[in-house]
């Protein structure tokens, strides 16, 4: 029978003693979380979830799997908080580690390596502070983009979801997509976007 735990099922609470802070570093808020400090780990949950299960999303239709997954990552982080290396990156370390918890599982759910990348879905939505501050993004605008999209192989779009959408730099958009070296990456997003430019022309 799967654990389940009170942080996954319920909406965390910020500590009061992480409210009205300045955003404390990456490096620092996993140094504490690391020594014990609760509040440092609720503060990774509720900093992480959302995009962890919008990224997740991306990678597998199965929700089930999902959430299992995800869930799975929280209580393996704080069963081995001691002795898990240090993170410089704590999206990059939730994202790589999340995807490979999701091809892991997938391979039992399905008895066969599923390759993730094949399903990857990536669509272009603004956000409503995006359509207000510029309103040179109309529904044409973004259905013209969206096409532009869909024509990117797979590998393509997580490339750029990745660099852009995420904010990941070429070294980490090499290792979440198991690359042999950076200029991979580099040359991939290269080709994914002026095939990109030449569907917007």
């Amino acid at each position: 029978m799967k654990k389940s735990v009170a942080f996954v099922s319920e909406a965390p609470i910020r500590s009061d003693a992480m409210k009205n802070q300045e955003p404390i570093p990456d490096k620092d808020l996993w140094q504490m979380f690391k020594k014990g400090n609760e509040s440092a780990f609720i503060s990774l949950y509720q900093t992480y979830f959302e995009s962890l299960f919008s990224y997740g999303k991306k990678l597998t239709k199965n929700e089930a799997l999902l959430k299992d997954a995800i869930q799975d990552l929280f209580i393996y982080l704080r069963a081995n908080r001691a002795t898990v290396g240090d993170v410089e990156n704590i999206k990059f370390y939730l994202f790589k580690s999340l995807k490979n918890r999701i091809l892991k599982e997938e391979k039992k759910w399905y008895k066969y390596i599923h390759p993730i990348e094949a399903d990857f879905d990536l669509e272009f939505h603004p956000s409503p502070e995006q359509v207000l501050i510029s309103r040179q993004i109309d529904e044409n605008q973004v259905l013209k983009i969206n096409q532009a999209l869909g024509q990117l192989s797979a590998r393509k779009k997580e490339a750029i979801y990745y660099l852009y959408f995420e904010g990941m730099d070429y070294t980490q958009v090499q290792h979440l997509m198991n690359m042999s070296n950076v200029k991979s990456a580099r040359n991939l997003i290269y080709k994914a976007l002026k095939q990109l430019r030449a569907a917007l022309e």
